[in-house]
């Protein structure tokens, strides 16, 4: 005798308890349902019937035999009391009450009257029940219509029931036991879901209702059909030539089975593939790998799964091109858990031809160079025949010159099409007038077997040389606008002049305008073996740095495509990427004096720390004039100094009819202080022309500037209250005075809003507002690099506003920034990929938002306390990162936790954020205890403390975040939110 078990069968009883059924199975019963639900009452009567379970065969001889354990257990598998309500008959499988439920031992929940029962909790349970059984089974029942516990209690309401069978279905309802039965065995391969509707019509009294539920049936795979071949083709031919390299596929042989793919671990044991013994040689060079994947075939007019297998015959291993050899390879699948009549193995077939390859060059190359070519200039390619086919075959190219006083021309091999990129390796050589024709030998060489190929090279020299102009940047790609770049020459130029590309001016485009030595091989989104040599080349292509602007970076450097014009500043390891605006062109004036370069040791040319860039002033920039933005220098009064750093300064101004406004508007005016450089002044145009793309209520907003007859001046919009790090210390000092008893607010705060005690929930709505701006900046790809309180600004109202686009390192607290070649940077706020790799992206913002929630949080901390930036780094790569502040909710710091997910990609997005500080927005009504002062809260302001002293947290045993409730949908004009904050 069977006893039949289900490793997930329960009840449940009011809190979700789960009563499994114990036993192991015995011959092949199984259970048609993973669970069984019912709901039970307390006082209800004992000898309630509850309900069935039912068991299916494997085969006819088979008989069920039902027990229950001795324990129930809860929804996670605890252990909750021990078995003395509920009992099962032997033989039926009917689960009933032994005794009644007693008020002592469970929650009560009241037994409902008959009449307040719906027809649905009439006929069917709360969850819908699903059904899954086997295929090739013999028929049996599975299921039993009726609620048992309410037929019991409800003997009055008649409830019958019935399937909506189509014709031929091989399932049926009794009309009397309302069991549910199959008719025959199930096949999978010919129908695998049948979806079924349960019809119960109810009759209490002159009243009849009717309710449909959907009844799915799934039948369940085994393996009973054999692996064939597609249209019976068992060989596949496979020529290796000039595809040699190790893990290529060389040929595929495709084998159909009906059956379902079994899950990873199964199918290795169950489907295997051998190589079947023979040529020693072939059993260390080849290999077979098994891809399964899932199909769908047609049956019947429904559709199935089943099971494509692709056994591909791979090279175990790089072959010499010496290698020439014919063979035939088996390969014996077996399908070893096959059940049907037959067998389950095939044979593979493969046909093998291994090629040999010969090198072979042209005998004679003839090329040309301009005796004003620029160092590492390309000018052409060697390659032997069928080179660019080639894989797994490794050619190295020299080159041997006649001449030793002319000898020019380097060569570098390219692994990308095995061919020899000719570059000008001396231009010193070239400008020599005897060096009017170059003879040079190709050699071609394979390093596997040293076999090699011979060719000459006659290279005509053209033209007469030119001396560069005075004072031209090393590198193209510095230069901004045609005229400046058509005039300079730099590393990499064929002609001695730099080439303009003109971009298409489609927003974000790979043909975006920029200068280069050759727009034939710079930029084309890839870093050649050549342009590798110096970042000065193309950095286009090459850059590893920052990208400032509309962009989308190269895989895995460089511009893929950019907006309006992009150049670099190799040595800064920068690029910009901004809008072509004719009407605020900026020229540059060169100096008369040249200045000195060095070169590396590998004789890559560098600029010395004189270069231009070092020495140039401020008032060699011209910035022309934009109608559009020109402000009257003589309507501007300026004020009194809000803040400034080592080489710029924010003033408070008054503008005289600004924007046709009558009489003055207060402003604030950015400027360079007299000791700065091209390098901060190309910070404030770029600035100055972002401000000009963007407007959003939570962005500093641009009124104008003053280019003309003087430094450059940015006006924009005057925040009363200062940085968001200074609003937030100063409310530390307002303390409880501004409260009243029960957390009511006196007149005055009344009176003076913004003056009020903070509460969690103004610093939310903080949050959420800058949240706001920068899900805007991001949908403009723009990244701001520098996102932290200092550049919070908080105008009237409490309103925030994101500032400092270009100048902002300059305007900071010193401690804030770690100097590095290019500036200070805010170490303690960048993520740790611009940390290590200097990659900024919106992502990177993310993780400089979650360090902004902390010092929100903890009323302008100071990020780290204690840490020195240089210590900072393996902290932060080894997964350490800020404790929990007091008075931060969990909710708050696993956001924060999100925003510092060490791959960029597993952070949240600004919109997904700005969603989160919705919902904490609502639940927060609790004001922030600022009296509460205790030695953590001095921690955070002390930028003395040791090492030792730092909180932080392990995020490798950090607590997941748990799902949130529905989006909070609310108005995101921002005068409205304002108001329903005003009064917490």
């Amino acid at each position: 005798m069977a006893k039949a078990t289900s490793g997930a069968a329960g009840l449940r009883l009011l809190l979700l308890l789960l009563l499994p059924l114990l036993g192991k199975v015995a011959l092949g019963l199984y259970f048609s349902r993973d669970a069984y639900w019912e709901k039970l009452y307390v006082d209800q009567a004992a000898g309630t019937p509850l309900l069935y379970v039912h068991a299916l065969r494997d085969a006819p001889e088979e008989v069920p035999s039902f027990r229950l354990g001795q324990h129930l257990y809860g929804t996670y598998r605890t252990r909750l009391h021990e078995n003395n309500w509920i009992c099962i008959q032997e033989d039926t499988g009917l689960l009933y009450l032994n005794r009644s439920l007693d008020h002592s031992s469970w929650e009560k929940l009241s037994v409902r009257t008959c009449s307040s029962l719906k027809p649905r909790e009439l006929c069917f349970p709360e969850t819908r029940p699903s059904f899954r059984i086997r295929e090739n089974r013999p028929p049996g029942t599975f299921h039993q219509f009726r609620l048992l516990p309410v037929q019991f209690l409800c003997p009055n309401i008649s409830v019958a029931y019935r399937l909506l069978e189509g014709e031929g279905l091989p399932f049926r309802c009794a009309p009397d036991s309302l069991e549910v039965s199959t008719r025959w065995a199930l096949d999978r391969e010919q129908r695998e879901k049948y979806e079924l509707v349960a019809v119960c019509t109810v009759h209490a009294g002159a009243r009849e209702e009717v309710v449909m539920v959907p009844f799915p049936v799934t039948v369940y795979d085994e393996d009973d059909s054999a692996p064939t071949f597609p249209a019976g083709v068992d060989t596949a031919s496979a020529v290796v030539e000039f595809k040699r390299k190790e893990d290529t596929v060389v040929a595929t042989l495709r084998v159909f089975d009906a059956d379902v793919v079994p899950a990873s671990g199964e199918l290795v044991r169950r489907y295997t593939s051998t190589l079947l013994p023979g040529d020693t040689w072939a059993q260390q060079t080849f290999r077979v790998e098994h891809w399964p994947n899932e199909t769908s075939v047609q049956a019947n007019g429904s559709f199935v799964r089943a099971t494509v297998h692709d056994y591909r015959l791979v090279l175990n291993r790089n072959l010499s091109i010496s290698e020439n050899r014919t063979m035939q390879l088996a390969v014996l699948v077996n399908d070893s858990d096959f059940q049907g009549p037959g067998a389950g193995v095939l044979l593979l077939h493969f046909n093998v031809s291994v090629l040999p390859v010969s090198l072979h060059l042209p005998s004679t190359y003839s090329l040309s160079v301009s005796r004003r070519a620029r160092r590492f200039a390309q000018i052409g390619k060697v390659c032997v025949e069928n080179c660019q086919a080639f894989s797994g075959i490794n050619v190295q190219y020299k080159l041997h010159s006649s001449g030793a006083n002319c000898s020019t021309l380097g060569v570098v091999t390219s692994a990308e099409d095995t061919s020899g990129i000719l570059f000008v390796n001396d231009t010193k050589a070239l400008r020599r007038p005897k060096c009017a024709e170059l003879h040079y030998m190709v050699v071609a060489t394979d390093q596997q077997t040293s076999r090699q190929a011979q060719a000459q090279l006659l290279v005509t020299v053209e033209g007469s040389y030119v001396a560069e102009e005075a004072g031209c940047p090393l590198s193209c790609a510095v230069s901004k606008r045609r005229l400046e770049c058509e005039e300079c020459g730099g590393l990499g130029s064929p002609t001695g002049r730099c080439e303009w590309r003109q971009g298409d001016g489609k927003g974000i485009t790979r043909n975006f305008s920029t200068c280069s030595p050759s727009t034939k091989t710079c930029p084309d989104g890839h870093c050649d073996v050549v342009e590798t040599q110096d970042i000065n080349i193309c950095p286009q292509d090459c850059l590893r740095g920052s990208i400032v602007g509309g962009h989308e970076p190269g895989e895995p450097r460089g511009i893929k495509a950019g907006y309006g014009t992009c150049n670099c500043f190799p040595e800064e390891e920068k690029c910009f990427c901004e809008p072509e605006d004719i009407q605020a062109e900026m020229t540059f004036r060169r100096p008369a004096q040249a200045f000195p370069v060095s070169y590396s040791s590998s004789g890559a040319r560098r600029p010395s720390l004189d270069s231009m860039e070092n020495q140039v002033s401020v008032d060699a920039f011209k910035i022309l004039e934009d109608p559009k933005w020109e402000f009257p220098r003589k309507n501007l009064v300026l004020g009194k100094t809000l803040g400034e750093g080592e080489f710029g300064k924010v003033v408070k101004a008054t503008a005289f009819h600004l924007k046709g406004r009558a009489g003055y508007t207060t402003v604030a005016v950015k400027m360079l202080k007299e000791n700065a450089s091209p390098s901060e002044l190309r910070d404030l145009l770029s600035e100055f022309n972002v401000l000009k793309q963007v407007n959003h209520p939570h962005v500093i907003k641009l009124y104008g500037a003053c280019s003309q007859d003087g430094p450059l001046l940015l006006i924009v919009e005057y925040a009363k209250y200062g940085s968001l790090r200074g609003f937030l210390r100063e409310s530390r000092k307002v303390g409880p005075g501004y409260l009243g008893s029960g957390g009511s607010r006196n007149s005055s705060s009344l009176d003076h809003p913004d003056e009020r005690a903070l509460t969690m929930g103004d610093l939310i709505s903080f949050a959420w507002q800058i949240s706001q701006g920068m899900q805007y900046l991001a949908e403009m790809k723009l990244v701001h690099r520098d996102l932290a309180a200092r550049n919070i600004l908080v105008a009237e109202g409490r309103k925030m506003k994101i500032s400092d686009f270009g100048l902002s390192r300059d305007v900071y607290e010193e401690d804030s920034y770690v100097k590095r070649s290019q500036g200070r940077i805010p170490v303690k706020w960048m993520a740790i990929e611009s940390l290590f790799d200097h990659i900024y992206t919106t992502q990177s913002d993310v993780w400089s938002f979650g360090v902004l929630l902390w010092e929100i949080v903890t009323l302008g901390g100071n990020p780290y306390p204690g840490i020195p930036p240089e210590r900072l780094f393996n902290l932060l790569k080894t997964g350490h990162r800020m404790e929990r502040p007091d008075n931060c909710s969990e909710e708050m710091y696993r956001l924060m936790l999100q925003c510092w997910k060490q791959e960029p990609d597993k952070r949240p997005v600004f919109a997904d954020i700005s969603k989160d500080l919705e919902k904490m927005m609502v639940k927060r009504r609790d004001y922030l205890d600022l009296a509460a002062s205790t030695p953590s809260d001095s921690l955070i302001y002390d930028d003395g403390l040791s090492e030792e002293e730092t909180p932080l947290v392990d995020c490798n045993n950090a607590p997941l975040p748990r799902a949130l409730p529905s989006t909070w949908i609310e108005n995101k004009l921002y005068g409205r939110i304002s108001h329903a904050f005003t009064r917490f």
